[in-house]
């Protein structure tokens, strides 16, 4: 089994190294992206483990990327300054972490939902061969 992946969808380049090399030192496979057509194009080809998402990316606020992650039960941190209020049911289905946060929370919540999901679809699949 590899490492698990985890995607970070952020448009600040520097949160996206921090973030990043948190990530790696936990052992995780970490791919960034700043917007929702490319992290849309992304999540058609992957599955993540874990997804960071911040709520404004460059071209858009990122609720279709949210409700893309509900539909496949993909689990999420919103990592943002931007409150979540009004800006799409989606995103009440993420773990809410306000900017700035010490990188150790998200690494923990990233770390406690990839294998809450590992699980999961480790029990999907066993029983589909069961």
């Amino acid at each position: 089994m590899g490492k698990p992946l985890a995607l970070i969808f952020e448009d600040e380049p520097m949160i996206v190294i921090d973030i990043e090399a948190s990530l790696r030192e936990a052992g995780f496979a970490v791919a960034s992206e700043p917007s929702c057509n490319r992290a849309r194009q992304i999540l058609a080809l992957v599955e993540p483990d874990v997804v960071i998402l911040d709520v404004l990316l460059q071209d858009c606020i990122s609720s279709s990327v949210a409700e893309e992650l509900v539909a496949r039960n993909i689990p999420f941190v919103i990592y943002s300054a931007t409150d979540i209020e009004g800006r799409g049911e989606a995103f009440k289905a993420g773990t809410f972490v306000a900017k700035p946060a010490d990188e150790s929370v998200l690494v923990a919540l990233a770390d406690s939902m990839a294998r809450a999901s590992t699980a999961a679809r480790t029990l999907r699949e066993s029983s589909r061969d069961g």
